[in-house]
């Protein structure tokens, strides 16, 4: 999973099509049917329920383009079948939860809905932006071989995660249901037990001191907290 450099183009090309097509179910459950999306406007149908499926569509969209921003641009690393599959089955219970929880919410979108997508793009922004900030600074030269500790990953050992879980956070406000947050609790806990320590230790093995003395000054997942 870390430590091999290779395009995975199946594998990465299955875990997108799995988003895609999670979307686009996810949009056909919010708005479609037999009536088109036209149609729906046009009927009685209450201004924030509509509102807030439409918000619900365009969060599962951006989603959908900055994974495959990462995949395909940033995300150096190969990617396995194994993986692939887990996240591909992941990224559709995602989407799934958050449109069928969402859409069912008849609701008013006050600021509670407003937060969480003030939280969404935050979220985004620390995920995405944290590993652009990587990318750019692993393509000098000079850098070659070393550990980045810079930018964003100042705050935290992996901004990038705990991005993920702002902004699932986010979603989860959106759709007014309290059930969602068990999304990102889910995905928290992946990070804390599963994904850090694999990658940590990975992390001491290639960069040996200059890993632990960034582990010793700088938060794990929450900056400044843990």
């Amino acid at each position: 999973m870390y430590g091999g450099y290779d395009a995975s183009t199946g594998p990465k090309a299955v875990v997108t099509a799995c988003n895609a097509l999670a979307v686009a179910a996810a949009a056909w459950f919010l708005f479609g049917g037999t009536d088109t999306v036209a149609d729906w406007f046009g009927t009685d149908a209450d201004h924030a329920e509509v509102l807030r499926r439409g918000l619900l569509i365009a969060l599962s969209a951006i989603y959908l383009l900055r994974f495959v921003a990462t995949t395909f641009v940033m995300l150096r690393r190969s990617m396995e079948w194994s993986e692939a599959v887990t996240v591909g089955v992941w990224v559709v219970i995602i989407h799934g939860t958050m449109a069928y929880l969402g859409g069912t919410n008849t609701a008013s979108v006050g600021v509670l809905t407003w937060l969480g997508v003030a939280l969404y793009f935050f979220g985004s922004y620390l995920n995405t932006g944290s590993e652009y900030q990587r990318k750019v600074w692993k393509q000098v030269p000079e850098h070659k071989g070393k550990l980045y500790t810079e930018g964003l990953f100042k705050y935290s050992m992996h901004i990038n995660y705990f991005g993920d879980v702002v902004l699932f956070t986010g979603f989860a406000l959106v759709t007014g249901s309290l059930w969602a947050f068990v999304i990102p609790a889910i995905m928290a806990c992946m990070f804390s037990f599963l994904n850090i320590p694999m990658l940590d230790k990975y992390l001491a093995e290639r960069y040996g001191a200059a890993f632990e003395q960034y582990a010793e000054k700088t938060a794990k997942l929450v900056p400044f907290v843990y």
